[in-house]
């Protein structure tokens, strides 16, 4: 009759263990997104108030966020030290706190994709952009759904009780990811193609690695935290890989932010080139009698071609 509790409760790596490992990589993360935070203020302090505001909020509920992990590890591990079946049965505000607040950073990244998606396909369609307000907007309410669920649950022995609501929000953050990595490559290529600059080719191919790879790592990670809750459902494991989750949603928007420093700085290089250019166009004689060239203003030229003669203006309509 003893033997049956005590092989119903996992042991300790399974539960503290997976924790503890988990706010380990998550504080490297973190270490990490504030270097790509300073870099980015650094690079863009005139950026769109949107992206700027949003990144200082991130680290503000980022840092909060590790501050709860750090306080829940302690009092389980350090405070409650010995209570190991007390501490999975005890109701400790900072665990429910930071998986709250986790899922939260994860939506709020996901919805700055969505604007800066909006923003990139307007210019090629009115109604495809909609597809990933929709998807992030199933990701924002099953958020709601999941959280709610989670103030229920009165101790970690219990996490089995929201099945519901863990299989509903991974797996619509998951396809939420691909879809907005799926319609930021399409737009990239759709860019590539009118654009004739090889350099500026260039960007957009590493722009499509980038956020490509950052899709296919979030969703990663969000099915990761789905399969381990399903294959360990006793166990903490997916709080562990919980830690991560939304620590690379924020290193991957600030990579993404932080890769446009090569676009802008070949887009002003590009303004230079063309305003170094001569002001006349100078064309020989078609015989020997004539000794003076004849020179065209190329201002001229200009209001004959209009936009064609500055290249940055393909460029400028298809940044993300």
């Amino acid at each position: 009759m003893s033997s049956q509790p005590s092989a119903a409760i996992p042991s300790v790596g399974e539960t503290f263990g997976a924790c503890y490992i988990g706010s380990v990589i998550a504080a490297i993360l973190f270490g990490i997104s504030n270097l790509q935070m300073v870099i980015y203020y650094q690079r863009y302090p005139n950026d769109w108030w949107v992206y700027r505001y949003s990144v200082a909020v991130l680290w503000v509920f980022d840092t909060f966020h590790v501050v709860l992990s750090t306080h829940a590890l302690y009092f389980y591990l350090i405070t409650d030290f010995g209570n190991f079946i007390g501490d999975l049965e005890s109701d400790l505000w900072s665990m429910k706190w930071q998986l709250c607040l986790n899922n939260f950073l994860v939506v709020f990244v996901q919805w700055l994709y969505a604007i800066r998606i909006w923003k990139l396909g307007r210019h090629f369609h009115k109604t495809l952009p909609w597809l990933v307000i929709l998807a992030v907007a199933a990701s924002t309410g099953t958020n709601i759904y999941a959280t709610y669920e989670t103030s229920l649950v009165p101790n970690l022995l219990s996490v089995s009780i929201i099945a519901k609501s863990v299989y509903i929000f991974f797996s619509t953050i998951a396809a939420a990811d691909l879809i907005i990595a799926s319609m930021m490559c399409y737009y990239l290529h759709k860019c590539k193609r009118e654009i004739m600059h090889s350099t500026t080719m260039d960007i957009l191919l590493r722009l499509m690695r980038l956020v490509l790879v950052s899709g296919v790592a979030t969703s990663a990670i969000s099915l990761s935290t789905l399969i381990a809750y399903i294959v360990w459902p006793g166990s903490l494991i997916f709080v562990g890989i919980h830690f991560v989750l939304a620590k690379l949603y924020i290193n991957s928007l600030l990579a993404m932010l932080n890769s446009r420093s090569k676009h802008h700085s070949t887009n002003r290089a590009t303004v230079v080139g063309v305003n170094s250019l001569p002001t006349v166009l100078r064309i020989p004689p078609h015989s020997s009698e004539g000794n003076a060239d004849e020179t065209i203003p190329l201002r001229h030229i200009g209001e004959s071609f209009g936009a064609k003669l500055d290249p940055t203006k393909e460029a400028f309509g298809c940044q993300v």
